[in-house]
């Protein structure tokens, strides 16, 4: 039972009242203290007797507030599974393969609802879900579109009927083998056309740059040449004449007048100069077309080998190079390349003997004939005489 604070102070003013009043009146100590005693008694009685009847407990219930009607019990979720559902994704023939644990309890109080069915309509609501997720997620992307997936359908909502509450977890989303090596090789030839790309346009960029700009004449050429090579002017001056030539091969255009005497002869010149005819001789009619690869042999080849190294016929290392040549060659049993070259290279002794008298007869001559040169970098005078026709192979040649 509880007292309230107003029913024990009441209590305890009726106890004191007595007191006070005797003491005031000067009354006994016996009679004001047997009134207290019997005031506290009396007025403790009342109020238990007000808390304790009838009439408290009355005022208990009508005074309570009324308890809340009892919620229905919610069934607890039962499980099934997805597994392998084909979903399209956005490029035609990649479709990718979804697996996922579906959670699924009937809603409450829904008319019609039926327990066999319910398994059916919580996958199939799952498989809709995840197809409006990833019909436009590109196939590469599976592995990012498996975690949006699954945060997705983490959230429990009904199915279009709203007979049952289902949501998913352990979702997986994946592609087939085939697809994926397909895609695998799909991408490494992307990557690789695109390096070609990029190949080919730095292959572009330096064609242009070497066409219309480094060879676009032969002094541009020597420029770029020159500034590649700073320490190298000596050879710069030896490189203009090839310079020019290649500079006038670029634009399908002749050599200009200005730099042919420093050009190096083309294959079968040295031949044709000691010959008399000319460096580009018309086959005639019914004649193949010029291969100059078919038509230069061994000796032709070392000389413009011995050319473009710098060392000219009337230098004393011309004829040791050639020798040493021929000796190398018959060392390897190349006999036939080392006497063409011999005999059209390396003078007989008839033909020394001849120019021996050729020197005595141009020593009486007059020096001024000797003071003029020919314009050409390449002068036929320079080149040993050549027989007119190869003479028999002796012995010692085949020595």
């Amino acid at each position: 039972m509880r007292l309230r604070f107003p029913s024990l102070l009441f209590v305890s003013l009726c106890g004191i009242a007595p007191a006070v009043l005797g003491n005031l009146l000067h009354w006994s100590a016996w009679l004001w203290g047997f009134m207290s005693m019997g005031m506290t008694s009396g007025s403790l009685l009342l109020v238990l007797t007000f808390f304790g009847g009838g009439h408290p407990r009355a005022d208990r219930y009508e005074a309570g507030e009324p308890e809340p009607p009892a919620a229905p019990t919610e069934q607890p979720y039962q499980e099934t599974r997805v597994i392998d559902a084909v979903l399209p994704s956005a490029v035609d023939g990649y479709d990718f393969l979804f697996s996922a644990t579906v959670w699924w309890r009937p809603v409450p109080d829904h008319t019609g609802s039926s327990d066999g069915a319910s398994p059916a309509l919580a996958a199939s609501a799952i498989v809709s879900r995840a197809l409006e997720i990833v019909r436009r997620e590109q196939p590469g992307r599976a592995s990012f579109a498996r975690f949006f997936l699954e945060g997705e359908l983490s959230v429990p909502l009904p199915d279009r009927s709203g007979r049952v509450m289902a949501l998913a977890a352990d979702a997986t989303l994946t592609l087939s083998p085939a697809d994926r090596e397909r895609l695998r090789k799909l991408g490494d030839l992307l990557k690789d056309e695109e390096i070609w790309e990029y190949e080919r346009e730095h292959e572009r960029n330096k064609r242009r740059y070497l066409g219309d700009d480094v060879l676009q004449s032969a002094g541009s050429a020597v420029v770029w040449w020159l500034a590649r090579h700073e320490n190298e002017i000596d050879r710069a001056v030896d490189m203009i004449g090839p310079l020019a030539q290649i500079a006038a091969a670029a634009k399908n255009e002749a050599v200009p007048e200005l730099f042919r005497h420093l050009l190096v002869p083309p294959v079968g010149a040295r031949s044709e100069a000691t010959g008399g005819g000319p460096l580009w001789a018309d086959p005639g009619p019914g004649a193949g077309p010029f291969d100059r690869e078919a038509e230069a042999g061994a000796a032709d080849r070392l000389v413009l080998l011995l050319a473009a190294v710098g060392v000219k016929p009337d230098m004393d290392e011309y004829t040791v190079l050639v020798n040493r040549v021929v000796l190398s060659l018959e060392m390897a049993e190349l006999h036939e390349a080392a006497a063409e070259i011999r005999r059209a290279l390396l003078p007989t002794p008839e033909q020394s003997d001849g120019a021996g008298e050729d020197e005595g007869e141009g020593s009486a001559a007059d020096p001024s004939e000797d003071e003029t040169t020919s314009p050409y970098f390449w002068d036929a005078s320079h080149q040993p005489h050549r027989p007119t026709a190869p003479g028999p192979r002796t012995g010692e040649d085949e020595s």
